[in-house]
């Protein structure tokens, strides 16, 4: 006899992410009648029909009739099935299709027990409410924008989650206003910020910090700055310095940096802008680096990784936790380690919420889900109003800021 928490129909299918690429979708059904879904980006990598077919093949024979409401059994036969399967491993197949049904298993198990998903991964306790970090000027790999991944702001003078975002959404629009009658474009990029092409960096948060003001915002004190320098991707193995091309262009001198030129930039920043935090501020394998870096900032700035080395705060994305258990686990060490806990999207992202969910369950310290716009950035920053919304009508909500 089935017990009313067993999967007993698993459905794979393909969907389209926020920049058209396809993501595969995963439907659990259990045998009460609940049912979950959830989606994962998988980006421009050519493999959708493949994904769509494990998740509706060999995954979902690997976990149909056992119980939803065993989240670790359920991970650890959908990891160990995709690990079996030499070929998929070896192309990196099957990684997207196991976070799917990961995270739809729980969804399912969550509605068969009549409980919102945040309450069935977290308990029944109310959340500490996660502090938004939200994109405001975007760069990366593409021709435009800063050499820095993005500059995002961290409203810390609200008194509640829906304040701060609010705060938020009121400084970009300020700030889409204060870029185009400057003459830049306000087109947007990854995770829903601005791409104006500045010369460098601090012309980017001299920006900001007027939009601050124009929005009534006091910097420093309402709000204050983070940077994702994605430094892995500035990096230049051949020569071990930091290759800021599109500064170099606008300069018209070549820019590359090195270690200790690195850290006497940052250094320069902080002095000079309210930043509360580096994401990861140097090359993920120059420890020494890093570890200099820790003693000069940790005082000031969370310094942020993914890794738990060097650094006082961790990023923990779905897709690189591989499962919900595994992001479960990658929480606890961070709490072990006294890190705080960033709860993030990728830049390649669907509407999907569950990580909004998984910051309120966790109590993470913030949550970075891009730009307050955009439909697969405000579906996760939505979903965290509602939750503050239930929590608020017991007089429990709680939302705290520290650094």
């Amino acid at each position: 006899m089935f017990n009313s928490l067993d999967i007993i129909e698993i459905t794979g299918r393909i969907v389209r992410d926020s920049w058209g690429y396809p993501g595969v979708e995963a439907e659990v059904i259990l045998e009460n009648g609940a049912h979950g879904r959830a989606t994962v980006s998988l980006g421009d990598t050519g493999r959708a029909e493949k994904q769509a077919e494990l998740v509706g093949g060999w995954l979902s024979e690997t976990i149909l009739f056992e119980d939803a409401s065993d989240q670790g059994r359920i991970d650890r036969m959908l990891s160990q099935a995709a690990e079996e399967k030499e070929e998929n491993r070896a192309e990196g197949d099957g990684n997207q299709g196991v976070l799917a049904l990961s995270m739809a298993a729980a969804r399912a198990a969550g509605a068969g027990l009549h409980l919102p998903l945040y309450r069935y991964l977290g308990g029944t306790s109310a959340p500490v409410m996660p502090v938004p970090m939200m994109s405001m000027i975007s760069g990366g790999g593409g021709e435009k924008g800063l050499d820095f991944q993005e500059i995002m702001i961290v409203p810390q003078g609200a008194n509640s989650y829906s304040e701060g975002l609010r705060m938020g959404v009121e400084i970009y629009h300020t700030l889409k206003r204060l870029l185009s009658i400057s003459g830049f474009s306000t087109s947007t990029g990854d995770g829903g910020g601005f791409v104006p092409d500045m010369k460098n960096s601090e012309e980017a948060l001299h920006y900001l910090m007027d939009s601050f003001k124009l929005t009534g915002y006091k910097p420093g004190t309402d709000v204050l700055v983070a940077i994702n320098a994605d430094a892995d991707r500035l990096y230049v193995k051949e020569d071990g310095t930091y290759c800021f091309s599109k500064e170099s262009r606008k300069g018209g001198i070549s820019i590359n940096r090195a270690q200790k030129d690195m850290l006497a930039y940052y250094l320069r920043l902080a002095d000079g802008f309210p930043i509360c935090a580096v994401l990861n501020g140097l090359w993920k394998e120059d420890l020494e680096g890093r570890e200099q870096m820790m003693k000069l900032l940790e005082h000031r700035t969370l310094l942020v990784s993914d890794d738990f080395s060097a650094a006082n705060a961790t990023i923990i994305r779905m897709e690189q936790a591989g499962t919900v258990t595994g992001a479960l686990e990658m929480v606890e060490k961070a709490r072990k380690a006294g890190h705080k806990v960033i709860i993030a999207s990728d830049g390649k992202d669907t509407e999907e919420s569950f990580l909004a969910d998984m910051a309120a369950a966790v109590g993470a310290d913030y949550v970075k889900c891009g730009a307050p716009c955009r439909g697969e950035c405000t579906a996760k920053y939505n979903e965290l109003l509602r939750i503050e919304e239930f929590y608020r009508k017991f007089g429990r909500a709680v939302m705290e800021y520290s650094f």
